[in-house]
This record gives structure tokens, sequence and C-alpha cells, in this order.
């Protein structure tokens, strides 16, 4: 079950840092993206645009390394919940939006992204219990050795 889970979480951490590299290599198309889901405005979209890359980069790593794996998570499955919360709001309200996800452009189709979230929700909340529940990737306490 170990080496299931391990590349679960490989797999995981490696589709956000590919998602967040896509979106660095054209942030105007990432902001205008993100402005289309009529959420936030300028200046908050272009920031957005720029941070949230890198934020899914660094939080991948972590969760990839293992160092800071359970941050890593966190960060990743808050995320999940923000983008599926903003998918789902702009599917209420009727908005043809592209969401960027990955660097792309093409017009979401909504049930289609909602189904792609909710297994990508259900995938993060089960990595990120396993590393609470187990305490991996805990600093292990430095020993101090008797002179």
């Amino acid at each position: 079950m170990k080496i299931f889970w391990a590349i679960v979480t490989l797999v995981f951490g490696a589709l956000f840092i590919w998602s967040g590299i896509a979106k660095l290599k054209d942030p105007m198309t990432f902001a205008d993206a993100v402005r289309n889901f009529r959420i936030v405005g300028d200046p908050i979209a272009p920031a957005v645009a720029l941070f949230l890359p890198w934020l899914e980069v660094f939080a991948g790593i972590a969760l990839m390394s293992g160092k800071f794996a359970k941050g890593g998570a966190f960060i990743l499955l808050a995320s999940m919940v923000f983008f599926t919360a903003a998918i789902g709001i702009s599917w209420i309200r009727g908005l043809d939006i592209t969401c960027g996800c990955f660097g792309d452009n093409e017009i979401v189709n909504y049930p289609v992204k909602m189904t792609q979230n909710v297994i990508l929700l259900a995938v993060g909340f089960a990595i990120w219990w396993r590393l609470e529940m187990s305490g991996e990737a805990e600093p292990r306490p430095a020993v101090a050795s008797e002179a």
C-alpha cells in the first residue's frame, strides 16, 4: 500500500507542478482567465495570476519531496476547494469561461471540469488525511548526544 500512496502522491504533486509551469509560461493569458471568472478584477487578477502558479509549483515540490509534505498537501487541497468553488459559481452564473487550469484557453465544459475537480479533491483529501494521520513527513527531533 505504501508504494501505491507514494505513486499517487508523486502524480498529484507533479500535476500541480505541471499546471503551475504551464501558467507561468503565459501569465497574461492566465490573468485574462482569472478576470473571466468575474470574482476579482484588476489589480487583484494579475496579482493572482502571478502568485498562484508559484504557489502550485512550490506546494507540489513540497508534497513530492516529503519535506513539508503535509503543508504542501494542505495548500493543494485548499487550492482545489477554491478552484472548484470558483468554477461552480461561474457555472451557476452562466458564464462562458476559460479556466486556464493548465495554461489552456478552451471554454470550460462545466460537468466535465466539476467531475475532474471532485476527483482531484478526493485524491487531495486522501493524501492530506493519510499524511495527517500517519505522522509522515514530520521533522524528527534531534537526539542530543551526551558528551
